[in-house]
């Protein structure tokens, strides 16, 4: 086993930090369309696919070896034969240009909330929000851990504060009715991308260990905090929101009081910032397994490509939402459930044990193909 780099939270708030970003802030949105009731039973439904998909994910990586990254494992798994190297060669501009979307989503949406909040430009918002983010994950795997580990502490205390607030600021009665078809499916696409971390979980892999039982742990853990949060944020957003929006924070914060949209920018900033430092360690550790690079270039062709991104007039936030929710979910759905079941066959114990047998490979499957579907229906 390697040396261990991460404690067990700080793992689990990596894979946290992956998800909380513009997913959560967009369930209220969404959850007063369909009804409360409906939303949770979707949301455990979410929950629980995502669980049994990560862990997976994560046996896949701890039997591919120290430091093997999803690409890595889908050319020991699935590319096989004389197409080996143009497969993976493939996946890896693929899966690049997947991760480059979902950054400079990042990217444009803190920087709308800082050119309110500090009076800056457009440009300038966009560039002081790529510094802070993109510095961090110079530094590798454990100044991200860190970093994630007092950013997600921060944010449930906010989110806290928020929430007591709103429970004296009750606005509106909780929606109860179910919504349409196209609606639910929305709702299960973004929520199964708001849970989503499959290229940090490699990461906390590495910075475990290997450690199968605190792998398995900070797994949970990571999601279990986005679970919460959801849930929170939901309830708190359809209590006491002027307007359910489709950022939560601007429409909820503007409900309790003029103190709390500062409060609420601070989330906001914070929740994009955790994604980026997730995303962009992985991605600096996919460059660095397929092209065998220094950190240095590594970070630079991670970081870099999403902030030019956002200079081109690419669409709006929820727009970059669900195209990288959709452009992932067809990926994972097709390849990480083929090459469980060859690392499964294998000897070694399973994070998964019996329930990672073939009906929960198929409702995983199902799961991520509803998830593409739900990132393109009209809502």
């Amino acid at each position: 086993m390697k040396e261990k780099q991460l404690t067990v939270w700080e793992a689990a708030c990596i894979i946290t930090g992956y998800g909380i970003g513009g997913g959560v802030l967009a369930m209220p949105w969404l959850a007063a369309k369909n009804g409360l009731p409906m939303s949770l039973l979707i949301l455990l439904a979410a929950f629980a696919a995502s669980v049994a998909l990560h862990c997976m994910i994560a046996e896949l990586a701890v039997k591919s070896g120290p430091d093997a990254q999803i690409i890595g494992v889908f050319s020991k798994y699935v590319f096989h034969g004389r197409f080996q190297k143009p497969l993976t060669a493939g996946f890896f501009v693929v899966m690049a240009l997947v991760l480059f979307t979902n950054l400079a989503a990042y990217i444009s949406g803190a920087a709308e909330i800082l050119c309110a909040l500090l009076g800056l430009g457009d440009w300038a918002a966009r560039l002081l929000f790529y510094a802070v983010a993109a510095s961090v994950v110079l530094f590798g795997l454990k100044a991200v851990g860190i970093s994630e580990k007092l950013a997600v502490g921060l944010i449930f205390a906010l989110v806290a504060l928020l929430a007591v607030c709103s429970l004296a600021n009750i606005r509106n009665p909780l929606p109860l009715a179910p919504g349409s078809l196209n609606q639910a499916l929305a709702y299960f696409g973004l929520a199964m991308f708001a849970f989503s971390a499959f290229f940090s979980v490699p990461q906390a892999t590495a910075g475990l260990g290997g450690d199968g039982a605190k792998i398995k742990k900070a797994v949970f853990l990571g999601i279990l905090n986005n679970f919460v949060l959801i849930l929170v944020i939901t309830v708190c957003a359809l209590l006491a929101s002027t307007e359910v929006t489709e950022v939560a924070m601007i429409g909820w914060s503007r409900g309790i009081g003029s103190w709390a949209e500062l409060v609420g920018s601070v989330f906001t900033v914070l929740a994009m910032l955790t994604t980026y430092w997730s995303i962009s360690l992985a991605l600096a550790d996919i460059v660095a397994e397929q092209l065998h690079w220094g950190r240095g270039p590594c970070w630079l062709v991670a970081t870099a490509p999403s902030l030019a991104m956002t200079f081109l007039g690419l669409g709006g936030f929820l727009e970059f939402m669900r195209l990288a929710g959709g452009l992932i979910a067809i990926l994972i759905a097709l390849l990480v459930v083929p090459a469980y079941r060859r690392c499964r066959a294998e000897a070694g114990p399973s994070l998964l044990g019996r329930w990672g047998g073939g009906a929960v490979q198929a409702a995983i499957v199902l799961a991520y193909l509803l998830m593409a579907v739900g990132n393109v229906v009209t809502v």
